[in-house]
Formats: structure tokens, sequence, C-alpha cells
């Protein structure tokens, strides 16, 4: 391989073999930096279950955004080949770094921080690495440590999973995903890994106690004759403790049988370890550290302190100006190689880090600001502890700012979730998007809020909306509104009430056309597919079994009008659905909502939280509103999980009898009685095209001047194929733009199925390409597949604002 070049990467020497395959360091033609490039060995492009983890490394390491783990670029396919392309490390592996008397524990101990810290955000992002040994562990000449090899990774619960989906594993002895697989090497494993049960963070807490016990020691904790013997010291064995009574603790708790005796995360862990290295930098040193120095009986107690003073100040000053090293020749580069991701808060811990040991470093003072903004937060009533966490990572841990009010706090740059809790009251949640500085939060008393909703405060309310025109001024009252569209079981307990017999929820005409129906004519009319009251998706009186968390569909207006009297509550009016839902921030909520294509989804599975925390008012359902428009449609907003993302903006409207299975609804309660403007009908107001007169000819001449470009080289290149999919061949492809020397990327999808050549579809992607960060994850692609798998040819070219090019 050495000397070959595989797309833009040319091979220069090969740095490592493992199970899954070997490891080259090449250079990025295109972008001059050296990568290291790991390539699948032949044995396992024969085993789709092996391709299939090598993959799975690439895409959990990749989710990962942290200065300890390896930073992945690219996954490509390339001449038969598949590669992953990832950061090139000038490191040793750690396992290398062990003496046979082990390590100091100062330097193990700055190790194992960094390795937790890695864990931390993997298990924050629900990876667990789970194989975690001293040879997937690089260290740098400045003594960074990079956490490498997730191709054993396993995502743990996630809320939307089945039990059978916790519990599967996956092993290189089986093709099938199974639960009781043994996965990971036998000497860094957990004892519930080496009994093939599930595993979660806590395997890898104990992996990491090994390691930590291997680098103080020199020697394994648990090492037998055979793999088996191994298996059980692992399983049965306590092992003697190392020399450093703290650290001992820390390894002791690790390494513990119970994992529920453990340190729950790697974030507990890190800690742990963060505690310990503070104690031995502030300089407290025990008896136990002047008998490692020393190592002499009967030294005299003046030499003794004296040779501590020598010593200790030697060490701070050598610690000192290693830091000050790493932070200029290594963090400070990372910072803004993160802040050029838009990773912006690795950035900014790094940073912070950084500024410790390189306090006014010009490059560093001039990163700041791109990295990180100044906010003020105020809540009502004061002290409520404020806390937030990256909107794009909503189950990463929560970080903690301090009590209100904040006057002008450093946060990374980007949009958040924020979290706000004070005794009394109820835990207030709300999204503030990019450009917010002045952040203010009202808390309501304990027990006013109901579990199922979330509180809207009061405010001004004046917004254009695509189709309605201006909406507002309008002063709105504070009111609460559903946190999650009505469910399944929720509105099973409606009709289990006799919520079809009971006039007193149908408040208002039936009306269809010009016709009145009475209220029998108008039951007849919504029946399950077997006749029993019930929305039309229904059978029997009830929904498919295991979808009682799905939202109710196939409701009519009228269905959903009653169901909000018979809970108490009312249909949102679309003013105050749009207050809710905060359209303007679409590019933010759509990409995490289910516009997928796919179906429906259990409530709360999609992560696009609305400003006050509403779930799912993008994609779905379609949910209905009160206000008719001026042909007697009632308004239904939103858009559901098969329609265009623009659904989400632009106001849809149906007739009040329309039970179509993407029709469902949430409810809002008042809190004051809202005036009449806000339930009046609202009239569309589209621009009919067909009635437009065309411009003249020299008009029309002098528009299309605007888009003329010399026709030179386009110098086209296929950067990357995936062959993977059954039904087509992906290819990466690039040329040149018609203006200031850009380059486009494209991809190019061609059908395995039919002859060339193939009449090609040009795909010009929505809004949601618009707001995703990466085109590795193309948008609406499980909408348009059937293009190709038609037998025609797909492009689907990155413009100018999408993903890379925003």
């Amino acid at each position: 391989m050495t000397g070959r070049t595989l797309s833009h990467y040319q091979v220069l020497e090969k740095l490592g073999e493992g199970g899954m395959g070997v490891v080259y360091k090449a250079r990025d033609l295109e972008l001059g930096r050296l990568v290291a490039l790991k390539v699948l060995t032949a044995e396992a492009m024969a085993s789709e279950d092996r391709k299939r983890r090598f993959i799975q490394e690439a895409r959990a390491a990749s989710a990962l955004n942290h200065p300890n783990i390896i930073t992945i670029y690219e996954i490509a396919h390339v001449d038969g080949l598949d590669c992953i392309v990832m950061e090139y490390v000038d490191g040793r592996p750690l396992k290398s770094l062990i003496p046979p008397q082990g390590l100091p524990a100062r330097e193990a101990a700055g190790y194992a921080a960094q390795i937790a810290g890695a864990l931390a955000v993997a298990h924050g992002a629900g990876i667990v690495h789970r194989d975690i040994k001293p040879a997937n562990i690089l260290v740098t000449a400045a003594g960074l440590a990079k956490v490498l090899d997730f191709g054993l990774a396993k995502l743990t619960e996630r809320a939307s999973l089945s039990d059978t989906d916790l519990t599967a594993t996956s092993g290189p002895r089986s093709e099938a995903t199974e639960r009781g697989v043994i996965l990971g090497t036998v000497n860094y494993m957990s004892p519930e890994q080496a009994e093939g049960k599930e595993v979660d963070a806590r395997s890898d807490v104990f992996s990491l106690g090994v390691v930590i016990y291997e680098m103080l020691s020199g020697r394994r904790p648990f090492q037998g004759d055979s793999q088996l013997s191994t298996l059980m010291a692992i399983l049965r064995e306590t092992p003697p403790p190392v020399e450093d009574a703290e650290l001992n603790r820390i390894v002791r708790r690790a390494l513990e049988k119970d994992r529920e005796a453990r340190y729950s995360s790697g974030a507990e862990m890190a800690r742990a370890l963060g505690e310990y290295r503070q104690a031995q930098a502030s300089g407290a040193i025990r008896a136990v550290d002047l008998a490692e120095r020393i190592r002499r009986p009967r030294v005299a107690i003046p030499a003794a302190v004296a040779l501590l003073a020598a010593i200790g100040a030697g060490a701070w000053g050598w610690q000192r100006a290693a830091r000050g090293r790493w932070a200029r020749e290594t963090a400070i580069p990372e910072v803004a190689r993160l802040a050029a991701q838009g990773k912006y808060p690795a950035a900014v811990d790094l940073a912070r880090e950084a500024d410790n040991y390189a306090p006014g470093d010009p490059r560093l003072v001039k990163l700041w600001p791109e990295i990180s903004r100044r906010i003020s937060v105020d809540t009502s009533p004061a002290g409520a502890d404020v806390h937030f966490k990256p909107y794009a990572a909503p189950d990463s841990e929560w970080r903690y700012l301090g009590k209100s009010p904040l006057d002008r706090v450093v946060i990374p740059e980007g949009h958040y979730l924020w979290r706000l809790s004070k005794e009394g009251y109820e835990t207030t949640h709300g999204v503030a998007w990019l450009s917010t500085h002045q952040l203010a939060f009202k808390l309501d008393p304990s027990g006013t809020v109901p579990a199922e909703m979330v509180s809207v405060p009061s405010a001004d309310f004046s917004k254009g909306i695509n189709g309605l025109g201006a909406l507002g001024p309008y002063p709105l009252g504070h009111y609460l509104i559903d946190r999650f569209e009505v469910t399944n079981k929720m509105f099973k307990e409606f009709v289990d009430r006799g919520g079809y017999q009971k006039k007193e929820f149908w408040k208002e005409p039936f009306v269809r056309g010009k016709r009145t129906l009475s209220f029998d004519e108008a039951m007849g009319e919504f029946a399950d597919k077997t006749g029993r009251p019930g929305p039309a998706t229904w059978e029997a009186g009830s929904y498919p079994e295991g979808q009682e968390e799905y939202p109710v569909s196939g409701v009519s207006w009228y269905e959903a009008a009653a169901y909000a009297e018979f809970a108490g509550k009312k249909l949102p009016t679309i003013v105050h659905w749009y207050r809710a839902a905060e359209v303007l921030a679409g590019e933010y909520i759509v990409p995490r909502s289910n516009f997928a294509g796919k179906g429906l989804a259990r409530v709360g599975t999609y992560k696009g939280a609305g400003p006050f925390g509403t779930y799912d008012m993008a994609g779905n359902v379609k949910e209905w509103c009160w206000n008719q428009t001026g042909d007697g449609l009632r308004f239904i907003l939103g858009g559901s999980w098969n329609e265009p993302v623009y659904q989400f903006t632009d106001p849809d409207a149906r007739a009040p009898f329309d039970r179509s299975a993407t029709n469902g609804f949430r409810c809002v309660r008042y809190t004051a009685a809202i005036g009449e403007a806000l339930l009046a009908p609202r009239q569309r107001n589209y621009r009919d095209y067909s009635k437009e007169k065309p411009v003249s000819e020299e008009v029309f001449r002098a528009y299309r001047s605007n888009f003329t470009y010399d026709r030179t080289d386009l110098k086209a290149t296929v950067d990357a194929v995936d062959e993977s999919s059954p039904h087509w061949v992906k290819q990466k492809v690039s040329f040149n733009a018609a203006y200031g020397g850009e380059r486009i990327t494209a991809y190019l999808f061609l059908p395995k199925a039919g002859p060339a050549p193939f009449q090609v579809v040009a795909y010009h992607a929505s809004a949601g390409a618009y707001g995703a960060p990466s085109s590795a994850n193309l948008v609406e692609m499980e909408r348009i597949d059937f293009i190709i798998r038609s037998g025609r040819a797909l492009l689907y070219p990155v413009l100018k604002g999408m993903y890379e090019r925003r």
C-alpha cells in the first residue's frame, strides 16, 4: 500500500494492524494534512457483521467531540476498500509507556483523568466503548491521551428503544445480533461483559480501573493461564492494593464486582480523579509520599524537610513548564480546530484549561470571541439554579452555570437547552437560539402546571407567517400547552368514558358544506375501521397494540375539540400555536423532528424542542387548531411525518370532518380569557401564479443575464465510492463552481438494477439541508430513494448554504 493514492489520500507508511483493519499514515493531498487511514482487512470484508462494526466504529467516534478522542474525518469506499479517515496522532500506545515497575502515581492519574474525561463525553452521548485497554490509547509527546477504536461501541438505552433492543449485543463469533456474545479484550473485561450480559457505562469504568491498576503496578490485576482462568479471576478474585492509598480507593471502587457499587459513569470517575489531582497539585503530601521519595530509614527530619521542599519546588516548576508547553503546542491549536468545526462547547472547555497555563496567549485571546459569548440570565423569582446543555446534544449531561441573576457570564457559542429549578417552584425548561444574549424566565409555583403541560409566559406576539401575512401584534396572556401531542392512551380514556355519546363535549355545530348534521348523523361519521366509535386508524374501539404512547391519529377537528372539552382544555388558536412552536427557529428544530417519511413515532422520540419545552410540533402528526379559514376549513399546523419540512411553517387547512391518518392534535389551557380577535376566522392569502402576466422579453433577458457564466472545464473528480447499499452505488463527486474559485460537492446515486445510460434526476433539497451540519447524513433520502430504485440516477448537490457550505 505504501506510495499508493486512495482518492486524495497518499499512503506514506503502515502504522499498525488489528483484528478489524490495518492503519496507515497518509497525506490528504487536498488539505495538505497528515491523516490516519484505517483500511478494513480482506478477512473482515468477507464478513457483513465485521464490516458493519467497522462502520459502527466510525459513526460512534464521529458523534463524539472531545480533545481526548480521535477525530473521525470521513468514511470512504475507494478502489474496493472500506476506509475510515481520522486524525493522525504522533504518539505511542499507552501500553508501550508502562514500565515493569509501573508509572509514577501523578503521571498515571494524569492519563487516567484524560481517559475518564473522554468516556464522560461518550457516556453522555449514550455510547459505551466496550474495549478500553492501553493498546487503544495513544499518548503524544506532550502527554495528551487519545482514546481510539470504538469498533465495539454499543448505543445504550434510549427512551424510544424496546426491551429487546436494550439486551442486544453483537460479536465476532456470530453474524447475528444476539444476547450472550462476549465482546472486548479478556484481561480488561467487566464481570458482566465476561458473563455475556448487557453492558452500560459502568463496564467502561471497570475497564478503566484495570488500566489504572496496570499503569500503577506494571501488571494486570486479573491474569490467568488461559482466557477461561482469566475470566474466572475477573469474576471471583480481588487483586492486591496499589501503593498510593487515594488512588487505590478510586481503583477499588472502579473494580467492584457489583456494578451498582462502581462509579456510575466516566463523568463521576473523572470528578474523583480530578479531586485527587487537585489535592496532589496543592502540595498535600502524606506519609506515603514521603516513603515513596526517601526510601531510607531514620532520615533526619530537617534533611527530609529540605529534601521535600527541593523536590516540591522542582516538581512544581517542571510541571508548570510542561503544562505551558502542552497549552501552547497542543491545546490552543486544538481549540482552533474545534472552533473551525463549530464544536464550541469542547473548544471552550479546552480553552479554559489552556488559559490556566498560558494566560494571555494572543492566539487564545483571538479565539475567545469566536468560540464563546456573554449572556445574562434573570429569573422571576431570583435564586434559581441555572443549567444548560447543547441543543444538538439533548442526551448529554446538564452543565451548571450558577444561581440567577447571572450577569454577562461566558458560555460556548451555539444554541442551548436551559433548565431553571428552585425549591417551591416548577422546574422550567427553555431554549435559547444563537443570537440570544439576555434570557429571562418566569417560574411557576409548584403544583400549578400539570405534568403533561408546559408554561408559556405572557408576551406581545407579532409574527409574519407565509400564507397568512402578519399575525399581531397581540398581547398574549400566560397559558399552558401540552408538552407532547395527545396520545392513543389519553384518547382511549375519552372513548372508554363514553365521550362519543355525551353531547356536552361536542360544542360546535356539525357543518358539512351548506348542511348542518344532527348529533347522531355526525357520530355515524366518527367510527373506526370496524364501525366502533373512535379514530379512523383504530380497530374494535382501540389503538394498534404497543402504540399507547404514539400520537392519536385519524381524528377530525370535531373529535379533537370534543376531547379538549373532556380534558378541561381547548384547541389552541393559530396564534397560540405559533407562539409555542417558534417556526422561525425551524433550521434547528426541523432536523431533529419526525419528517423521516417512515411513519409515526412515539411522542418525544425526536428531540426537536420548542422554546418552552414542547416536542413534536414539527412533524409526526399535523395538529388541529381552533380557527377557521374564510371558506369553512379548519387550520391544521406543523406538518406530518410524510410531508415536506416546510409544512412546519406553512399553514394547512382541512375540512373539519377530515379524518386522515396524519391528523392529530395537542391542547392548551388558558389562565385568563382571550379576545375574540384570536378566535376569529383567518383567510389564507396565497399568490395565484396562474393569473400572473409574463414579463416582456427585454426584462426576461436582463434577468437571465444574472445567471450567465463561462463554460470552463469542471475538473470533476470522484472522491469516494460507497457500494454498501443493495440498491445503488453512491459516489461523492466534486467539480469547479462558476464563481469564486469554489468546489461543489455532490452525491451521485447510480442504480444497481437496470442498464445504463440512466436518466438523471437532480434534486434540490428542502430547507432541512440548510440547517443540517454535515452531508454525511443527507436529509430526505428516505423519501426520494424510490427514484433510484426505479432505475434512474439521482444527483444530490450540496448547494451554497447547505451542510458544509453554510
